[in-house]
């Protein structure tokens, strides 16, 4: 993948290191015709993957580079994803004020955090650089270069690094950005080619356009998601599980950055690409919002058993087959018998009941049916055996279900080491988490750890073309670090 040259001010610039930049760009292909495989890199042998094309890991974006001024969860994962596909992710902090999700690993223990040399700089530095294992995730794969954006210099810096750049990524408000000159429409012109990626709590236009807000307000409180997450409408507020929205959200990012790079390559062109916490938390509820404008009963909340329908046992009304369960062991099960009178039948057989002794009719009415009494009935036999009890039973009779996890044990999780969710990182202790969607031409593992506060600063400016001169009259300056 070639980058566009998009800046009319510094092509003459760009020339002086043309010949170098060629020599990452352009892939060894000359003289090669191969055939494509039905599925390129499925059931192929390393040497065969070399020889057509097939990309084995961290090589379908090479090439790439994308700038990214950004702080916390969403918009850096985004970036992180590019980075695991092989672009190169060069990330913009501020000297003064590092990226917050550094400080998240204070608590981390050195004998487990992922990159223990990160976090012994984070405690050296005060706080001021390194990091633990969720910076380490969030900013794997990347560069990290610091710039005082503040200084109309730093600003230049920033443009001069959007010259050679396919993407740039922001999460910084839209009215900062403004008084920097550095918002989508200050910038366009002067770079035609360059993909602007801004991600906000809101979005661009709106009464909230300009109010801050992560994950747990944007996405999860602001949109409905929390309030339906309660167990009865009386009830205190659900837990917020950290950085849900974040993933979400930063993940859809990648992807639609991924569209306008196809868009960019076709045609030389940039474009903005607008995305929010707010509008991916009310994507995320698009099922019961669809079903609350047609009037569906279900969704206003009406009827024995609704959206609103209390979860607490005993207190509760369901159509048994789809429900959640408490076994006697406190294993919780959730039943998956999304259309009850395919399921009910061997359901209530596996419990050791029929449907009369049930319902009273082997042939019921279910619009007749009482379901909270028979709701607690479930509950009640549920609870007289252990999970390693029923389960035997279920699998002879296919009821089908699955356990309500915790959270702690999905790293062990037998489906989740089968799925490769999580991937050894060289330097690392720990596995990280890997991109959800897999590819067959691309792996996309992470293949390195985060960079430390500012560790790249002097290869990137190198890499601009900037003379030792330049770099250390701006270092004077306090312009970078």
């Amino acid at each position: 993948y070639i980058r566009p040259h998009c800046h009319k001010k510094h092509i003459t610039q760009q020339a002086k290191t043309t010949d170098k930049m060629a020599s990452y760009r352009l892939e060894k292909l000359a003289g090669h015709v191969v055939k494509t495989p039905k599925v390129v890199g499925e059931g192929l042998s390393q040497e065969t993957c070399a020889a057509s094309g097939a990309v084995k890991n961290g090589q379908m974006l090479k090439g790439v580079r994308v700038i990214e001024l950004a702080t916390v969860i969403a918009a850096p994962t985004a970036c992180a994803h590019l980075a695991d596909l092989g672009a190169e992710v060069i990330k913009i902090e501020s000297p003064s004020a590092p990226d917050m999700s550094r400080g998240w690993g204070a608590g981390d223990d050195m004998a487990k955090t992922a990159d223990p040399k990160l976090l012994e700089s984070f405690r050296r530095r005060k706080g001021l650089g390194g990091g633990g294992s969720a910076y380490a995730q969030i900013n794997r794969g990347k560069k990290c270069i610091l710039i005082d954006i503040q200084k109309p210099a730093g600003v230049e810096l920033v443009k001069r690094l959007m010259s050679t750049a396919n993407i740039f990524v922001t999460n910084v408000r839209s009215q900062s950005l403004q008084k920097l000159g550095l918002d989508y429409e200050s910038v366009k012109d002067e770079f035609p080619s360059l993909i602007y990626g801004h991600f906000t709590a809101f979005g661009r236009a709106g009464p909230r356009m300009n109010d801050p807000g992560y994950d747990y307000g944007a996405f999860w409180a602001n949109t409905g998601i929390m309030d339906l997450a309660r167990s009865s409408e009386d009830a205190s507020p659900a837990r917020v599980p950290g950085g849900l929205g974040d993933n979400i959200s930063g993940t859809q990012f990648a992807g639609w950055l991924g569209m306008a790079l196809f868009y960019q390559k076709r045609t030389g062109k940039g474009q903005l690409v607008d995305a929010t916490l707010f509008r991916a938390g009310v994507n995320t509820l698009t099922h019961p919002l669809i079903q609350h404008a047609a009037g569906n009963p279900w969704a206003h909340g009406r009827g024995k058993s609704h959206i609103r329908s209390s979860t607490e046992i005993g207190n509760r009304a369901t159509m048994v087959t789809n429900a959640v369960y408490r076994c006697k062991d406190g294993t919780m099960i959730q039943l998956l018998g999304e259309i009850m009178p395919a399921h009910i039948k061997r359901t209530v057989e596996a419990l050791g009941s029929t449907l009369t002794e049930f319902f009273g009719s082997e042939k019921p009415n279910y619009k007749q049916v009482d379901w909270k009494e028979a709701t607690e009935k479930v509950d009640e036999i549920i609870h007289t055996k252990t999970y390693a009890e029923w389960r035997p039973i279920f699998k002879q009779f296919d009821v089908w279900h699955v356990c309500v996890t915790r959270f702690e044990t999905m790293v062990e999780d037998e489906q989740v080491k089968a799925s490769g969710m999580f991937v050894d990182v060289p330097g690392l202790q720990h596995k990280l988490m890997r991109n959800p969607i897999f590819l067959s031409a691309d792996r996309g593992e992470p293949t390195k750890g985060a960079p430390d506060f500012g560790e790249d600063t002097d290869s990137v400016l190198v890499d601009l073309g900037l003379e030792w001169e330049a770099i250390n009259k701006l270092r004077d300056d306090k312009v970078v670090a």
